[in-house]
């Protein structure tokens, strides 16, 4: 008998993915209706617990690790080659110089609407032929 039972767990996870997909979508309809943005608010309030606990420490210490302590970005040259990175160009290495990221993307120029179509167009004067053969 148990045999032929073998669906219901899977049962089970579509009615809890359903009830999960279901509260989404109401924690959205809420945040609308109140012009609130519920899932920020409860972003933030996790990343402001997350920094008052005791793990605040050791993630500080992992991000300052993985970035090596400093932003900046230097220009160097490592083997001939030049380089850019905020690692690998150390102060000990004499061609090391910081440099300003900027961003560099241009504003694009307003495109110029059409045209407007010539009166004196073949396919126009033709199209009003039809129009008005059709209306008598």
């Amino acid at each position: 008998m148990r045999k032929r039972q073998h669906g219901f767990t899977s049962l089970k996870m579509v009615f809890f993915v359903s009830i999960l997909v279901a509260g989404v979508a109401v924690v959205g309809l809420m945040s609308m209706r109140h012009e609130r943005n519920l899932f920020a608010e409860g972003a933030a309030k996790a990343g402001k617990m997350v920094g008052s606990s005791r793990v605040a420490p050791v993630l500080d210490a992992a991000q300052t690790a993985a970035t090596g302590g400093d932003t900046k970005m230097r220009k160097c040259v490592i083997n001939g080659k030049t380089v850019i990175s905020n690692t690998d160009c150390v102060d000990a290495n004499p061609t090391s110089k910081d440099i300003k990221i900027q961003v560099t993307r241009g504003v694009e120029a307003p495109k110029l609407p059409p045209p407007p179509p010539e009166e004196n167009d073949p396919h126009k004067r033709m199209l009003d032929k039809m129009i008005e053969k059709q209306s008598l």
